[in-house]
């Protein structure tokens, strides 16, 4: 597969869509063209100095199940460390992340544009 991508996430989210590999394709598509926006969201939510934490979360929550669902699990692991800084209130430490999330939110999205063929 690759050294971003799990292939058996990609596997089980077929199966989640009835093996309509067109819906798989879809997600990945959304995936890939909402990962910018996202991390500007969350770059814009824990920027200083008045970080907003819930929106934080809420991002981080999107980010997480997303990866989850695409396989990028280097991205997912990434966002858990974050996520749990936030929660601990170390928005400091959520931030010490951003570079790292946004570094391996790119390269899976590579990952998944060569897989799926897709228009970046």
């Amino acid at each position: 597969m690759s050294a971003h991508i799990e292939s058996i996430a990609l596997r089980a989210l077929l199966a989640q869509v009835g093996g309509d590999r067109e819906m798989q394709r879809r997600f990945v598509h959304d995936f890939v063209q909402l990962w910018h926006s996202r991390s500007q969201r969350l770059a814009a939510a824990l920027a200083f100095p008045f970080p907003d934490a819930e929106e934080a979360h809420v991002v981080l929550l999107s980010i997480r199940s997303s990866s989850t669902m695409v396989g990028a699990v280097t991205v997912e692991a990434t966002a858990a460390m974050m996520h749990d800084a936030l929660r601990d209130g170390d928005i400091a430490g959520s931030v010490r992340h951003i570079a790292r999330l946004n570094e391996v939110g790119e390269l899976a999205c590579t990952d998944l544009v060569t897989m799926f063929a897709l228009q970046r």
